[in-house]
């Protein structure tokens, strides 16, 4: 498998993040700029900007009309704010370290898998959904590695590259070099 289809079935399963248990959870902050603009983000805002850090309930989740319950407006809103901040990538990643990139494909995607299985457990996600995308994370999980880091060339060693950096998102990666 290719980290595009990781990358795809990312996307698919981006939203499920927002169910993260509290021990996992970051704060999620909403504050709207100078321009009126509404940003999200796991930092709070400078003390010049008023903000609110949102209340991310347990049982939260993106699922669409794949699950059985229904995804409240807010969340839905609040998920939407988020895979567009994570669409977003450091305009200046580090040095390539295989290691480092590796090791955060692999920690989101584990993360976005264990929040799914939550989400099925909820109610927010069919288990036929979640089965459909959890395979093709897993696939894009096993095929990211060390070795395949330190072959990569052109578009798929620049998404290693942009994985090196901690602040950013396989998905905001994937989307900007397409591997």
């Amino acid at each position: 498998m290719t980290l595009r289809l990781l990358h795809r079935a990312l996307l698919l399963t981006l939203g499920l993040m927002l169910g993260t248990a509290p021990g996992h959870a970051q704060g999620v902050y909403k504050w709207t700029d100078a321009d009126g603009k509404t940003h999200y983000g796991s930092q709070p805002p400078t003390a010049q900007v008023q903000g609110q850090e949102l209340k991310l309930h347990s049982n939260s989740g993106f699922g669409g009309d794949n699950g059985t319950k229904k995804i409240p407006k807010d969340t839905q809103e609040l998920a939407d704010g988020m895979l567009k901040a994570l669409k977003k990538v450091d305009p200046k990643p580090p040095p390539l370290d295989c290691t480092v990139a590796v090791g955060n494909i692999h920690y989101q995607a584990d993360l976005m898998l264990e929040v799914g299985q939550k989400n099925v457990k909820d109610g927010y996600l069919t288990q036929a959904a979640f089965d459909a995308n959890a395979s093709n994370v897993q696939r894009g999980k096993a095929d990211a590695s060390v070795g395949d880091c330190a072959a990569s060339t052109g578009a798929k060693r620049a998404f290693y590259q942009c994985m090196t950096s901690d602040r950013n998102h396989v998905t905001g990666c994937a989307s900007k070099h397409k591997p």
